[in-house]
């Protein structure tokens, strides 16, 4: 069997686990990142996965040495809220923010980001990479962990899950779990409108579920369309052109009639948040911390800031001579990131719950509150700021990094 140790350990091989790699920087402890997607298991390949990259996203990746913008991505410049069947509207545009990157995000393939913080992260020679596998078993001892797969025992003061938490390690720490299932199923794929439409992303809310429209690539859009999971099998058994007369049918009325589709996919909605405790020396990040229904595509934004934080405490106590797998730093990483996890938790779930109930009076309520927000210029930009991740709680405030921008607050 082949021992390694570490100082920290990343378990995950995705873009929130390259993240935080590249956040440590050249940090004076030893990191390690160990694959845990299983060795015998073909890769999904993700060409029809996007990921919508906050404009405070945007700020802080550039801040860590990924090339920005990302080659094809999209930028968006206005979101666009409005719900089937009734007027009623919200269009968030960049100039609220007066941000010189004149854009609210952008939106990128999930490959493309992959690559993109590899390439700097590959440069790192402090970094050492290997795959193992959803890892076997785990021993605590008062200094470090013991991690065990069939070919590989590593030691480390730190593990910091972040694989999405499918790597095993969940249920062999016996982590807290709350959850639910939406009953909900996304599909996924990337369509052409008939006539160009750039910058704008729609956010069309049905009473099965919000339908995004992300602008992605040529002049297409990437969709999320959240059905009940009948709905969705039946959807799923169309063929091109039957797709797409169902999506135009279902389609914001401001957006060309689409014209092609991609090959779908589809994939569950749930929600669930997980904790360690902090003398279990596990720190948790992105889908690992928490999974998040897909509306507003908050979901790499939020854990991009939670290995922001993570990262600035560890560099912290790096240069002190702290064990960076200490009871008071996870405790602290836990409290400075509860609240902007906690709003972000709140928002996706109550806009997901409000804009689905389809009694009719609730219905003209949220078309009445739709108007109202149109007409208030304060409330539309404090809503596309904390979208858009430059505006955080108080309580949330992220640590300096050597690099990180001031303000991104």
């Amino acid at each position: 069997m082949r021992s390694l140790t570490a100082d920290i350990t990343i378990l995950g091989n995705g873009p929130v686990a390259h993240s935080l790699a590249l956040a440590l920087g050249e940090i004076a402890l030893k990191v390690l990142i160990v694959d845990t997607f299983p060795l015998q298991q073909v890769r999904p390949a993700h060409q029809d996965r996007t990921v919508a990259l906050a404009l405070g996203s945007r700020r802080l990746l550039s801040h860590l040495g990924v090339e920005m913008p990302l080659s094809g991505a999209a930028a968006i410049k206005t979101v666009q809220i409005t719900q089937q069947g009734l007027t009623g509207r919200v269009r968030l545009e960049h100039q609220l923010l007066d941000a010189p990157e004149q854009r609210l995000g952008e939106v990128a393939g999930l490959n493309t980001l992959q690559t993109a913080l590899a390439l700097p992260l590959a440069q790192n020679p402090a970094v050492q990479q290997v795959a193992a596998g959803p890892l076997e078993a785990l021993q605590w001892f008062p200094d470090r962990l013991q991690l065990d797969w069939p070919d590989l025992r590593v030691e480390t003061a730190l593990a910091v899950v972040a694989d999405g938490g499918h790597g095993g390690l969940a249920r062999l720490a016996s982590l807290q779990r709350m959850g639910w299932d939406h009953n909900r199923h996304a599909i996924v794929a990337t369509v052409t409108p008939r006539e160009p439409l750039a910058g704008i992303a729609f956010e069309h809310f049905q009473e099965s579920g919000p339908l995004a429209f992300l602008p992605f690539g040529q002049q297409q859009f990437s969709i999320v369309w959240s059905l009940r999971p009948g709905a969705a099998s039946q959807v799923m058994d169309l063929h091109d052109g039957a797709f797409l007369e169902a999506l135009n049918r279902q389609r914001p009325p401001q957006l060309p009639p689409l014209v092609a589709a991609s090959p779908r996919s589809v994939y569950p909605l749930f929600f669930q948040r997980l904790w360690a405790q902090p003398g279990q020396r596990l720190a948790l990040v992105g889908n690992a911390a928490q999974t998040l229904h897909p509306i507003a595509g908050q979901g790499y934004n939020l854990g991009l800031r939670d290995v922001i934080t993570l990262a600035a405490l560890l560099r912290e106590a790096a240069a002190a001579g702290q064990d960076p797998g200490s009871r008071r730093l996870l405790e602290d990483y836990v409290r400075i990131r509860r609240r902007d996890r906690l709003e972000t938790i709140a928002f996706t779930e109550a806009m997901n719950r409000l804009f689905s109930n389809p009694r009719f009076p609730l219905r003209v309520a949220r078309a009445a509150a739709l108007a109202l927000l149109e007409q208030s210029t304060l409330g539309k930009r404090e809503l596309a700021a904390r979208l858009a991740g430059i505006r955080l709680p108080p309580g949330s405030v992220i640590p300096d990094l050597q690099r990180a921008p001031a303000h991104v607050r």
